[in-house]
């Protein structure tokens, strides 16, 4: 055995808080963990409207990478003025999908967005937690109709996404192609 196989566990029991996983050659296969890119939010909101007992989540998306610009829309009737929507709701652009949903493990609102693209071979998929601050606008002219509840979250952000790739076996694709005609 080499050296390296005894020496490396125990510099990492040395100090835990520094110590860095290291591959051997044989077995050099980590990746990377970090996401592929970022959809850019802009006029993201979620609030109800005034005199009105709809409310509507909202907001522009766009990834540079890819060249995708995407408008993403519910609208509900309900009160209170806060809209949740399952995952998937379309943008639209039908390749792109959001849910927008309340966790009680994990208190607040989380945003999902996917885009799935490729012939359907390829997701972006990312998620944010957009908090819980639920705030009040009440109507400067004291009509209390024109009230409203809105998500207290920045107008503008970004969802970082990992990609997901199908890849389909060999078998897979040789049984989808067509048979030659003679």
């Amino acid at each position: 055995m080499q050296l390296k196989y005894y020496l490396l566990p125990l510099l990492s029991f040395a100090s835990p808080l520094t110590a860095t996983p290291v591959a051997t050659p044989e077995k050099a296969t980590l990746e990377s963990r970090s996401a592929a890119g970022c959809f850019e939010i802009t006029q993201f909101r979620n609030s109800g409207s005034p005199h009105s007992i709809s409310a509507t989540v909202s907001f522009d998306l766009v990834d540079r990478s890819k060249n995708l610009a995407a408008s993403c829309r519910a609208i509900l009737s309900i009160q209170p003025s806060i809209v949740t929507t399952e995952f998937p709701t379309y943008c639209n652009d039908t390749s792109v999908a959001f849910g927008f949903q309340y966790k009680p493990p994990f208190p607040g609102y989380w945003l999902s967005i996917a885009h799935i693209y490729n012939n359907n071979n390829t997701v972006d998929t990312g998620s944010i937690w957009a908090g819980r601050d639920i705030r009040r606008y009440d109507n400067p002219s004291g009509n209390p109709n024109g009230d409203f509840d809105y998500l207290n979250y920045p107008a503008d952000f970004k969802v970082a996404y990992n990609r997901h790739v199908q890849q389909l076996p060999i078998s897979t694709l040789a049984a989808a192609a067509p048979n030659p005609t003679s």
